[in-house]
């Protein structure tokens, strides 16, 4: 219930800030804490310091992961803007499988340096009204995240669990829905967002990994502490649209789905 909660907000934070705001929120490490919470629960505070050392490795998949979705989005429209970022974040994974968990970590410190610099730019306006089954559908995947990280824990191990916990689900289904209603533009924005945010899942990850084994469950709280830290510093860089005077009306965004999955032709192309 905690996680679908959060993306409810980042929902509200989308109406009134624009969908860096919302890509920022939906990015932050709660459902993750609550994956954590989860596995400590159903093992022991090992296996959940384990998970969450696993995530913080893939950090770099995640950065690559928003850079190759924003890039790909702008000029080839939303499926292979997600294909793009789900192969950039299959090769960087399966790249720092293989890595010592301490260069990955130091790898991870600079590709949350430099992803911001390398995520295109594009416009911000005034986000369109959104339609509650869009906010249902981005509720639900908070929940999955959830769900995904406990089953994977028991069938393939911590490791595994921690690498498909930090895929970021619920940022791609928020960016999905931002880009149906808003186009590419705001979805690029939305995962600017994701990318400026990372610092504070890494905080939380780290914590989490190395003050598990000796204060158990206990190290979530301290990982939040961490993650709240972080995140008065990268929130400071986060575009923000204010959204003054938005109808309530909220039309339907199942009308704009298939515009949205296919890239618009240049105008010298069209009859």
């Amino acid at each position: 219930m905690l996680a679908p909660a959060v993306m409810a907000t980042a929902a509200l934070i989308e109406r009134r800030l624009g969908p860096a705001a919302a890509g920022w929120i939906a990015a932050l490490p709660v459902a993750f804490a609550v994956a954590v919470v989860a596995v400590a629960a159903d093992t022991t505070p090992n296996a959940a310091a384990s998970m969450a050392l696993s995530a913080a490795t893939h950090l770099l998949a995640q950065v690559a992961f928003g850079v190759a979705f924003a890039r790909v989005l702008r000029r080839g429209g939303l499926v292979f803007g997600i294909g793009a970022g789900a192969v950039a974040y299959l090769v960087c994974s399966v790249l720092v499988w293989y890595l010592p968990d301490a260069l990955s970590i130091g790898v991870a410190v600079g590709a949350l340096a430099a992803g911001p610099r390398l995520m295109p730019a594009g416009q911000l306006r005034r986000p369109a009204p959104r339609h509650w089954s869009s906010t249902a559908l981005t509720c639900l995947s908070a929940a999955v995240v959830v769900g995904f990280a406990v089953v994977s824990r028991r069938l393939a191990g911590p490791d595994i669990a921690g690498a498909i916990a930090a895929f970021p689900t619920m940022c791609t289904t928020l960016t999905v829905v931002t880009v149906a209603r808003d186009g590419a533009s705001a979805g690029i924005h939305a995962l600017g967002g994701l990318v400026r945010s990372l610092p504070c899942y890494f905080a939380f990850c780290l914590v989490v990994a190395f003050s598990a084994p000796v204060v158990g469950i206990a190290a979530v709280g301290l990982g939040l502490l961490a993650c709240l830290g972080v995140a008065t510093f990268t929130w400071r860089r986060v575009p923000k649209a204010p959204t003054a005077g938005i109808s309530h009306h909220e039309p339907d965004l199942s009308a704009h789905v298939a515009s949205a999955l296919v890239p618009a032709r240049p105008a010298a192309l069209r009859p």
